[in-house]
């Protein structure tokens, strides 16, 4: 392999594409759903209970409710806690489109506030500012799993009285001063995506320690069905609807998969720990090159290894996810802010500007592979393609 970087003439750094995320399945991933498949039950049942219950007892909750997405969950987040018309909710404009629209499916407004530059999550202070009397609901997210500031931010919920709906479809499986990531209050979100921290193929998970809500989250989660009123004791059939719910049940088959999954947790972050600690030492001397954050009294469990591109490391980030690519390696951007969306611009007024530290962040940002299937020559074939075009622009 040459020194010269694929893009501009050189070897490819490999001959195989490698994606940014990807699932671990094992013999015995399968053997569990296949089990799950000669049962009673391959829609809910009672192996869905089970996988709710042990991510509870994971995250140290009372309640978790498994849905069909985190983008589902999600919405069901923002209809348990009663988000309607008239009603704003303030979140992040870095982060993807099922954030805010926890909001906007319950007709409520999104209100994007800026984030901190070194968190790249929701900055308390930007969030201080966009508070007013219709002021419902904050939704922060965790970004790659980097908590967000939690005290901070449940400082200002509990100065204005606003329910808290954590997105950590990142950071499944870390802690936060001991607790577990999404253990704080009102509730918290889960994507079990097959890019994510453990997988169900498709899946979400809601949890809470209020029990109301929990309650909530379970009827609307299945047409918001009352399957035991009065009346039912008499004529069992006798089944009611109660408002607008939907389909969001789980199967059997997806909850065997993620009660095998969870027994390999501790295994998957040690992995993706390795694959960061080895990222952190190759990147340390490169120039206009940021690595994620450290976490402060927290242990990530993260989903992302997101740099940040600057002008001194020789080229832009559109340029750096170019070469990447032709090098067979895939990069990925995470995320186009959501005030440069048509959708939020058209609706709700957003423009580019008007978050100027989201903007610088993105500007620079690429997410580097990580999963736990990497294997050593995979995330060196990473650091050298990194290395040998920052050395290209800069000799």
């Amino acid at each position: 392999m040459t020194d010269t970087p694929a893009r501009y003439g050189g070897d490819t750094v490999r001959t195989e594409m490698l994606g940014y995320g990807g699932q671990s399945i094992t013999e015995q991933d399968k053997e569990a759903v296949a089990e799950a498949l000669d049962g009673d039950y391959i829609t809910r049942g009672p192996t869905v209970e089970a996988f709710e219950e042990r991510v509870a007892d994971v995250v140290g909750v009372e309640h978790a409710i498994a849905t069909t997405s985190g983008t589902t969950a999600l919405h069901l987040a923002g209809r348990a806690a009663g988000f309607g018309e008239g009603d704003e909710v303030i979140t992040t404009p870095l982060t993807f489109a099922s954030t805010a629209h926890a909001a906007t499916y319950a007709g409520a407004k999104p209100v994007f506030a800026d984030i901190e530059r070194e968190r790249r999550t929701l900055d308390p202070e930007a969030v201080q500012e966009q508070i007013t009397e219709n002021t419902a609901g904050l939704i922060p997210m965790h970004y790659g799993g980097h908590p967000a500031d939690i005290e901070g931010l449940l400082d200002v919920a509990d100065d204005h009285d606003l329910t808290v709906i954590w997105d950590a479809c990142h950071g499944f499986g870390g802690t936060w001063n001991g607790e577990g990531l999404g253990a704080q209050r009102d509730m918290a979100i889960f994507s079990f995506h097959p890019v994510k921290n453990i997988t169900t193929g498709e899946g979400g998970m809601v949890i809470t320690d209020d029990d109301y809500l929990a309650k909530r989250l379970r009827r609307l989660r299945s047409f918001d069905m009352d399957y035991d009123p009065v009346g039912h004791a008499d004529e069992p059939w006798y089944q009611v609807v109660e408002g607008e719910g939907y389909n969001y049940n789980v199967t059997d088959m997806q909850a065997a998969l993620g009660l095998a999954q969870l027994d390999r947790l501790e295994d998957f972050k040690a992995r993706r720990d390795e694959i960061i600690d080895r990222y952190d030492d190759a990147f340390a001397g490169i120039s206009g090159l940021r690595t994620p954050p450290i976490a402060e009294d927290a242990d990530p469990f993260y989903h992302l290894y997101a740099v940040e591109i600057r002008e001194e490391f020789g080229c832009d980030r559109s340029e750096f996810v170019k070469a990447m690519h032709d090098e067979n390696i895939g990069v990925q951007v995470h995320y186009v802010p959501l005030h440069y969306h048509p959708f939020f611009q058209d609706e709700y007024g957003y423009e580019k500007g008007d978050f100027a530290v989201a903007e610088e962040v993105y500007d620079g940002l690429v997410s580097l592979p990580l999963f736990p299937e990497m294997t050593t020559s995979d995330v060196e074939d990473v650091v050298a393609a990194v290395r040998r075009l920052h050395v290209y622009h800069t000799k």
